[in-house]
């Protein structure tokens, strides 16, 4: 084994391409790097129906075990619900180093938008549109589903109402990024995961991007802040081994 592995995740509704400049960067500086397609994606809206919470996790820490088996440790970035996928791993696991999260839902949902959520799929809707995706960048395009399934998103906010309670329990480096213009998750979020973890916290405001950060205007920042956290923490796990 040798080094840090780095697993990096997508969001709901999402591919690995929405984060395809971190893979790249990370990759490029000589890490062992993975960016899986979680379980229901990359298929249809249909097929996300079907998959819950612990279907997403179980599915990354399948890929954590095997990339675990090849380094010293692993760290994980998340963007968008893939950073409260992160936040749950290394909340659970022995092996993470360190979590990154961007435009991570982490607080509980408000209960009117789960009891709107709950009355629509009761009255047989499954979908609602996921609209354009939240880029400035007028030349990034994403890939991601045209729908999102209401139980899915039902499911995204068990997931951060689980998370947000387990905040206080991480106690490894953790970078919290946030865009200043997300109109998908309000960045209070992030303000709470900086608040919440009990271990060093490097806190980084991306003044030009929105909620698809990664391929938004300020993806060169984002990456080589990234790389800066990563080397402190390739640092910090030498000394300690």
């Amino acid at each position: 084994m040798s080094g840090l592995g780095v697993l990096i995740l997508h969001g709901l509704g999402g591919t690995p391409h929405s984060v395809l400049p971190i893979t790249a960067a990370i990759h490029g500086a000589g890490y062992a790097t993975v960016a899986p397609t979680l379980v229901g994606h990359g298929t249809s809206p249909t097929e996300l129906e079907q998959r819950t919470w612990g279907d997403w996790l179980d599915s990354v820490n399948t890929v954590a075990d095997e990339l675990s088996k090849r380094c010293t440790g692993i760290v994980v970035i998340g963007q968008s619900m893939g950073g409260t996928l992160a936040l749950q791993l290394a909340a659970t696991r022995t092996d993470v180093r360190g979590v990154a999260t961007i435009n991570a839902p982490a607080l509980p949902a408000d209960p009117d938008s789960t009891e709107q959520l709950e009355y629509l799929i009761g009255r047989g809707r499954t979908m609602q549109p996921a609209g354009a995706a939240d880029i400035r960048d007028p030349q990034a395009h994403d890939s991601a589903y045209p729908d999102l399934p209401l139980r899915s998103l039902l499911e995204m906010a068990a997931g951060a109402a689980l998370v947000n309670a387990l905040l206080p329990t991480l106690t490894m480096p953790v970078m919290v990024v946030s865009g200043d213009h997300d109109s998908v998750v309000d960045p209070t979020n992030s303000d709470a995961i900086a608040a919440n973890v009990r271990g060093p916290v490097n806190r980084l405001r991306l003044a030009n991007s929105a909620h698809v950060a990664a391929l938004d205007l300020d993806r060169g920042q984002l990456c080589r802040a990234l790389l800066t956290w990563l080397v402190d923490l390739t640092d910090q796990s030498a000394t300690a081994v």
